[in-house]
């Protein structure tokens, strides 16, 4: 009977228990994705591009995920077929209603009968199978605004978890001066949001800022006598360090990952800093297994914010085998 009567209690003892533990707190956050350079998959190997959104889709719930970021360089060479790719590509997170931003890369601005640069950036497929109206419309999952009307080249998306207000200004590979000037009037007007910068050509394997625009025919001056493009330290000095609700640099182009944390004077407050952090994510030259082919593996980074707790951590996960690589990144926002 005792023996009853002391597993009774054990059982009541551990119901309460859990009573108690389902009160407690549980760890608040949301999830961006960064979907790194796709130029392999886009001409290659759409197979793992499709694998990739279904994988997004497939943990959507369990990792909150609010939103899908593009480092830029969606194809490859610039030719339409990549183009066809990319864009049934993204229509399975529309279907999903899974929110994302895209950037044009280098590779996205050639020239697709010479397949070179020529210091024109052509981004006529680009608007052509991401246009405005894929985006701008009633009631459905994007918010935000364009640079050039009926143009995507350069635009902002909004978005909100919870009380946590955000800002994605999405930026042409080396942004031209004009384009600076209006991200920063847009970044002044919501003040109250948390801005991400988007841009693919901004940071090296190393941590360095670039300075490669005439690599893609962005250097010089245009017949109009400005600027065609401008380079890292320009995009800096230019915009990030002019506005405080600036906090995040993402970007690709270089292969590798890097991930560093700057202090920028308070523009208003020069006695003051504040945080920025620069994150690079390209695995385009990561082979296939036993293969000299290069493709990317799949691999994407999870950026999985805690607002609470001012943690922003880091992970890279192959969408191919659902497997982790790498050590997680901590980073601290406060």
């Amino acid at each position: 009977m005792n023996s009853i009567k002391s597993r009774f209690l054990i059982i009541i003892i551990l119901f309460q228990a859990l009573i108690s533990l389902s009160f407690l707190k549980q760890d608040d956050f949301f999830s961006i994705i960064i979907l790194p350079d796709t130029q392999h998959y886009s001409s290659k190997f759409p197979d793992i591009f499709y694998k990739q959104m279904d994988w997004i889709v497939e943990n959507k719930n369990l990792l909150n995920i609010q939103y899908v970021v593009h480092m830029g360089d969606i194809t490859d060479n610039n030719k339409e077929y990549a183009w066809e790719v990319a864009s049934e590509s993204f229509k399975i997170l529309e279907t999903a209603r899974i929110p994302y931003s895209i950037v044009c890369g280098d590779n996205d601005i050639k020239n697709p009968d010479i397949n070179n640069y020529d210091g024109i950036r052509h981004t006529e497929y680009l608007n052509k199978y991401f246009p405005v109206s894929r985006f701008d419309k009633p009631k459905t999952w994007w918010s935000g605004g364009f640079f050039e009307p009926g143009k995507i080249d350069n635009y902002y998306c909004l978005f909100q978890y919870k009380n946590y207000k955000y800002l994605i200004m999405n930026l042409e590979i080396a942004p031209r001066s004009i384009v600076l000037n209006w991200a920063n009037s847009i970044a002044s007007q919501n003040d109250s949001r948390k801005v991400i910068v988007v841009t693919h050509d901004y940071l090296d394997r190393n941590g360095q800022r670039l300075d490669d625009l005439k690599s893609f025919g962005m250097n010089g001056r245009d017949d109009m006598g400005k600027l065609k493009g401008n380079n890292a330290d320009d995009v800096l000095k230019k915009f990030i360090r002019k506005n405080d609700n600036i906090f995040m640099v993402l970007c690709g182009h270089k292969n590798g990952t890097y991930e560093k944390t700057i202090k920028v004077e308070k523009f208003d407050a020069p006695e003051e800093k504040r945080k920025v952090f620069e994150i690079l994510s390209d695995f385009q030259d990561e082979k296939l297994e036993g293969s000299d082919e290069k493709s990317g593996k799949g691999l994407l980074r999870v950026l999985k914010f805690s607002p609470e707790k001012n943690e922003i951590v880091i992970s890279n996960v192959s969408a191919l085998t659902g497997k982790t690589k790498g050590k997680e990144v901590y980073l601290s926002v406060d």
